[in-house]
């Protein structure tokens, strides 16, 4: 084996989740690295680039990818979450909320607490 095809080989074994994220999101869609590129405004190379982590897309990228894709960046980050966390932020959250809050606000916050603990279960 040639020593670029080893450097290959590795850097494709050894991708960061988000690229291996990002690449899967596009397959999953049926689209080209071309196509991805065209639709988001980036240069193919851009796209390659971040498939084979090489390059990490800038923030205003991940949002647009995250977007297009309707992930939340998190999810393009593969961030994990821990249950402690969720629940120490609900007590701080509820410790600030207005005690005029409507029974519908509450219910829409618990609702987007709620995926969060789902999402990592």
């Amino acid at each position: 084996m040639t020593i670029k095809k080893e450097v290959i080989t590795l850097v494709r074994e050894n991708r960061p989740a988000l690229a291996l994220k990002i690449a899967e999101l596009r397959t999953n869609h049926n689209l080209t690295q071309k196509d991805l590129a065209e639709t988001l405004h980036f240069s193919k190379q851009e796209i390659s680039n971040w498939e084979t982590g090489l390059k990490t897309p800038r923030i205003s990228a991940l949002a647009k990818i995250a977007h297009f894709f309707n992930v939340t960046v998190s999810e393009l980050l593969d961030e994990q979450v821990d249950p402690k966390q969720i629940d120490y932020t609900a007590r701080i959250l509820a410790a600030h909320l207005d005690a005029d809050i409507t029974e519908d606000e509450l219910h829409k916050i618990t609702d987007f607490m709620d995926q969060f603990v789902h999402e990592r279960a």
